[in-house]
This record gives structure tokens, C-alpha cells and sequence, in this order.
């Protein structure tokens, strides 16, 4: 076929392709990894109901019942969100809400280090998580049958903030010094 310029056009173009069902992230089911605390983690999914095929859009962790165990917002395409509430049995935990003061307020940036049992987690705080998504600012540690020992913060405008004997199942609350 030729356009009304003498040139040849390509007979697609302009022409949408018929997806039907189809998506085009192919409908993989959605994965849920739990850490066996070796360095290894295995794929949960499907034991908590969370291996979804819908057409994914977003995905937010937070703690939607303050109870120390994170829950899951999911927003499919063309469905209305779902919450996965988590009612595993909750072991300890302690949960870090930053306010910075000399830098940015949300402390975008600033990385957590709790050291509990000999062993060690960082977070760090990021404005977005993904496509379409933006989970809690609060940093979630899971302590298990453990209690925090030392938790270190690394600001943003390079303050740093050390606090122990930090009782555990609770949000803490920290103010930039």
C-alpha cells in the first residue's frame, strides 16, 4: 500500500493490536518471599494467598492495623484495591517513623541499622517503591523472639542518632537532632 506521497506505508501502522485478555505482562503469579534467615528466602505465595494473576499496577507494605505484622495494598488493573491483611503470628518487631529536621521532613534518604541477636538489618527510606506505588515511609524491622540492642541512624545531612535499650513492639518515633 502507498500513501498519497508515492511512498510505501506499512499496512500495521496506525492499527491497534487486539490484546483480548491478554496482558502484556503476560499474567505471571505474583510472588511473596519469606526470609528462612539462613541468606535464603522461600516463595510463600501461594500458602498466604498472595499469588495473584490479576493484571497488577501498584503494590504498598504497610502497616494497615498497627500491629506489627505488614500488610499489602494491591491495585489491579480495571479492579478495585485489595488489602492482604497479614494474621501470621506475630513474633517481635519495631517500627521507625523519621522526622527530619535539617534536611527534608520525611528523611528521604536517611538509612536505619538495627542490630538485635548478633545480626544486623538497614532500611532506608525511599519516597517511592515502584510502577504506580509508594509504600509507608515507616521502616519495619521483624525481631522474631529477639529484642533491639542498638539502632543507628544515618541522616540525610550526615547526623547520626545511636539509641539502645530500645524496647521492642512498638513505633518509635525519631526527631533529627
Amino acid at each position: 500500500m502507498f500513501d498519497g506521497v508515492g511512498r510505501r506505508r506499512n499496512e500495521t501502522e496506525g492499527t491497534m493490536f487486539n490484546l483480548g485478555s491478554n496482558s502484556l505482562n503476560g499474567n505471571e503469579r505474583d510472588s511473596l518471599f519469606r526470609n528462612n534467615g539462613d541468606g535464603t528466602f522461600s516463595d510463600v505465595a501461594y500458602v498466604d494467598n498472595a499469588d495473584r494473576v490479576e493484571d497488577g499496577r501498584g503494590v504498598a507494605i504497610f502497616d494497615y492495623d498497627l500491629d506489627g505484622r505488614p500488610d499489602i495494598a494491591l491495585r489491579n488493573y480495571k479492579q478495585p484495591a485489595q488489602l492482604l491483611h497479614n494474621v501470621s503470628p506475630a513474633g517481635h518487631w519495631l517500627e521507625v517513623k523519621l522526622i527530619g529536621t535539617r534536611g527534608n521532613r520525611d528523611a528521604v534518604g536517611a538509612r536505619v541499622t538495627l542490630i538485635s541477636a548478633g545480626r544486623m538489618q538497614m532500611r532506608e527510606v525511599h519516597a517511592g517503591s515502584g510502577y504506580q506505588s509508594g509504600s509507608s515511609l515507616v521502616q519495619h524491622f521483624g525481631l522474631g523472639a529477639a529484642t533491639a540492642e542498638q539502632l543507628r541512624i544515618r541522616w540525610p545531612s550526615g547526623a547520626e542518632s545511636v539509641l539502645t535499650g530500645v524496647p521492642a513492639d512498638q513505633l518509635l518515633v525519631v526527631r533529627e537532632p
